[in-house]
This record gives C-alpha cells, structure tokens and sequence, in this order.
C-alpha cells in the first residue's frame, strides 16, 4: 500500500510517499518547497497572502501526490504553521475548500511525541534527549531505556526568531542577545529539565539535517555519517558572529535555502546542547512525517 503524507510546516512544506508492505516502510519519493508561512503571520494571525501560499503549495503537492497514490490516502498534518495563529479555523476552513485537503493540526507534544516515534523506528534510541528545531516552535523529548519520558513543545523557532528580531539577513550583535535571552527565557520554562546530563541528542527535522549538512561541508566529514561533535555548533556560530566571509560562501553552497534561517536555528541548538549537557548529535533522516504515518495512517 502507498501513502502521501504533507507536512505543512511553519517554514517548509514537505511531500513524502512512502511504501508500505509487512510491517516495512520505505520512502519512494519526496519534495519540499521553503515556504516560509511563520513570515506570514502579522498580530498573531496568518495573513491571507500566507495562506493562499500554503493553499498553492498544497495543490501542486496533491497533483504529485496523485500520480503515486489514491487521492484516499494523501494525508495532511499542520504543526505550529496552524496550531500558532489566532485564525486557524478560518486558515483550516480555506485550505480545505480550496484544496479538498484537510490538515490535522498537531499540538505541541503530539507533534514530540511522534517524532520520537519516527525516529526511534529507524535508529537507535535508548536515553538521551530529542530536538527538532522547526519554523516556528522547537519540540523536545526526554527518552529513557528506548521510551519516551517528558515532551514538551517551545513557541520559538528559526524563522519567527528571525522574523521578530533580525532586520536584515544575518542578526546584529545586539539582535543576538535579544535573541539569546528569548531562547534562554523559553528553556527555562521546561520544568523537567533541571539537573539533567544528556550527552547524546537525537537532532530530527530540516533545522538539523541542515546542520549536519553544512558540518559535512566544512569538515570534511564523510556524507554516511550522521554524528556531528557539539563543539561544531559553537565553531559555525563563531564564525557567523565573526561574520566570516568563508563561512557564508559555505552556507550558500550546503545549504542556500537555509541562509536566513541558520543562524537562528543554531542559537536554538547552541542553547539546548548547554541545557542538557550534551556533547554529540546524531541525525536522524526520519521524524515527525514518519512518526504520523506509523500512529495516524497505518494504525488507524
């Protein structure tokens, strides 16, 4: 059996298909377009012009998805792009008259809970501490002998950070530590995580496999390896904040889609990998998309 799952992201929209046959799950197809709708939102609500785009994205997306699957099994979810505004039900209402879709809203720690379940699918996960760091919110998962422990999801990512705070392309020194001081200010609100030792995270989503790839990019580090050294971390946003012709040369050639987002999205790493201690990150490929497919689609 075949299934599309659409991820309406608050910065990126993704496609995926996957095939589905005894208990096995294999990706045969996916796309993504940067759509950015946390740019989108004014006053707490996402403008029309925002939601038309995510209705234009969602349309060429079902079309795709249509050549691979029958239209009963394209699936939607919407994460902080939706769950965030003020006029989701009007948004929800429009997107699904104009696409025959209807998203699925996750809340926060639904959203942790099945990226936890996608990734621990597909890799080893016995203790640690989970991140995927989106658009607009960065969810977390505390995990103990392979179960999950604690979730909880943060109204900040790396494209409202940037939207809030950055005037131009790359933040200012004193748009940093406004920057820091929301980051800190939001990590301080996670009630279970006082006194905890995480040395390994598990980093999922677009923010994190950006990271890596552009760890691949600058350290030679061969492309099988989805490790990166938390010192990295702190290396890439030194040279950022030292505004390091190289490095931007770097960004553009690994990662160009990430360029205005990037540096946010490492100050949300930065700041969690000094919470919990941490002292490596391994990538995973898979998350959220395949964590819904397992939980809302197949075991439905």
């Amino acid at each position: 059996m075949k299934y599309a799952v659409i991820d309406l992201g608050s910065n990126t929209i993704h496609l995926s298909v996957y095939e589905c046959e005894n208990g096995q799950i294999l990706k045969i197809f996916g796309e993504k377009e940067v759509a950015g709708l946390a740019g989108y939102v004014s006053n707490g609500m996402l403008q029309e012009a925002g939601i038309q785009k995510a209705c234009e994205v969602l349309n060429h997306f079902k079309e795709i998805a249509s050549k691979f699957v029958e239209p009963e099994n394209i699936h939607v979810f919407a994460t902080a792009s939706l769950r965030n505004i003020k006029n989701s039900d009007e948004a929800v209402k429009i997107i699904t008259e104009t696409t025959s879709l209807i998203p699925d809203i996750l809340e926060g720690n639904k959203e942790a809970a099945l990226g936890f379940g996608g990734a621990s699918k597909f890799m080893n996960c016995d203790n640690g501490i989970m991140i995927d760091i989106g658009g607009a919110s960065t969810e977390f998962v505390l995990f103990k002998d392979y179960e999950p422990v604690n979730f909880i999801s943060l109204p900040i990512g790396c494209l409202n950070l940037s939207v809030k705070y950055v005037d131009e392309i790359i933040p200012a020194k004193s748009e940093r530590k406004q920057i820091n001081a929301k980051i800190k200010e939001q990590l301080s609100a996670i009630d279970w995580a006082d006194n905890i030792e995480c040395p390994l995270m598990v980093g999922i989503g677009g923010t994190l496999r950006a990271v890596l790839k552009l760890s691949h990019f600058i350290y030679e580090i061969p492309s099988e390896q989805n490790d990166i050294e938390a010192h990295y971390v702190k290396d890439i946003l030194k040279m950022l904040k030292n505004n390091s012709k190289d490095i931007y040369h770097s960004v553009y050639q690994a990662i160009p889609e990430r360029l205005l987002t990037i540096t946010t999205g490492l100050m949300i790493l930065q700041q969690a990998i000094k919470k919990f201690g941490c002292e490596s990150i391994k990538v995973s490929k898979f998350g959220v998309r395949e964590g819904y497919l397992i939980d809302r689609v197949i075991n439905q």
